[in-house]
């Protein structure tokens, strides 16, 4: 008998992703899951079943894995509602797990969590090892919701905490967004003095290790998962432009301008402030290795490639 596997947030960009790619790689029932599973219905592409919530936590259904994708993300101005963080990312995290724990069947939980349950200002590479100091509700909610995993799971079943960096792809929104907006405006990039360099993750990487982790026997656990290679900020710049055929423009407004700026920015509806120009200018380096010692394969597509897709899908759309 195949896998049966129940995915939620199957309507959002990654699990949109996931479901199609677990359909064509594997052979696994799948499952996905929503507050109101006839919501469902207009996006049950890949699926070849759909639940809800009510339905899990009832005991209803018995599935092999959960991988429980679902969640309130932050937004790319840095706002939301606390109390809606903590109810989505720990609470409605809590009552799946719950049903996880009890449901006979199961034998694999992966948690979506964020590489930011660590930190917004990293001090050198994100591992594992790496001690976490949530700062935004969204990285508090998600810190909570993997203690409680950790620390509820029963003997005979597997958890897996996967911290990504960011994950884009074809239809994802998100800072990159913004990034290829400017660029393709003509506008000039502004912070030449700061070539900063970040982890990205590809959907198709993530979705290959999420694959990897369902169809093998990996050690359950904590692990980060990124790209192999951290990108500059301006060989980014670069590829955007590539792709749309111009030639990058790359400023060098005085950094300490931009620091005033993005204080008043804390305060006054103005681009920047000092959440998003830390983005800007500061490194964020995650490693891969741990995750990568499990699976013993390559990821299927370098960290530039990736990039490259999702930008041609910006291209195509715009």
């Amino acid at each position: 008998m195949n896998n049966k596997i129940v995915l939620t947030g199957v309507r959002g960009f990654v699990g949109t992703n996931l479901k199609k790619y677990l359909s064509q790689k594997t052979d696994f029932i799948l499952v996905g899951a929503s507050r109101d599973k006839y919501s469902l219905k207009t996006s049950s592409a890949y699926l070849d079943d759909i639940c809800s919530y009510d339905e899990i936590y009832k005991g209803t259904h018995e599935f092999d894995a959960y991988v429980h994708l679902a969640g309130k993300v932050i937004g790319v101005n840095n706002k939301g509602e606390n109390n809606d963080f903590f109810e989505v990312n720990y609470e409605q995290t809590k009552r799946v797990f719950d049903r996880f724990a009890n449901d006979p069947s199961a034998k694999k939980f992966i948690f979506i969590s964020t590489i930011h349950v660590l930190t917004e200002k990293p001090q050198g590479v994100l591992d594992e090892e790496y001690k976490p100091q949530p700062f935004t509700p969204y990285g508090k909610s998600k810190f909570l919701a993997e203690n409680y995993i950790k620390e509820n799971c029963p003997d005979g079943k597997k958890y897996y905490i996967l911290r990504p960096s960011m994950i884009h792809g074809p239809g994802n929104k998100g800072n990159l967004n913004l990034l290829y907006a400017l660029i393709s405006k003509g506008l000039p990039y502004p912070i030449g003095k700061v070539n900063n360099k970040r982890s990205f993750v590809s959907i198709e990487n993530f979705s290959f290790i999420i694959k990897e982790i369902l169809s093998n026997d990996i050690n359950a656990g904590l692990y980060h998962i990124a790209d192999d290679e951290p990108t500059y900020t301006h060989d980014l710049i670069q590829l955007i432009a590539t792709e749309l055929n111009m030639k990058p423009k790359i400023i060098n407004i005085n950094l300490n301008l931009l620091k005033f700026a993005a204080k008043l920015g804390n305060y006054l509806p103005i681009p920047i402030n000092e959440y998003r120009l830390q983005k800007l200018t500061g490194d964020f380096v995650v490693s891969n290795e741990k995750i990568k010692e499990e699976i013993r394969k390559p990821l299927p597509i370098t960290a530039t490639e990736g990039l490259r897709r999702t930008i041609k899908s910006f291209v195509k759309n715009s």
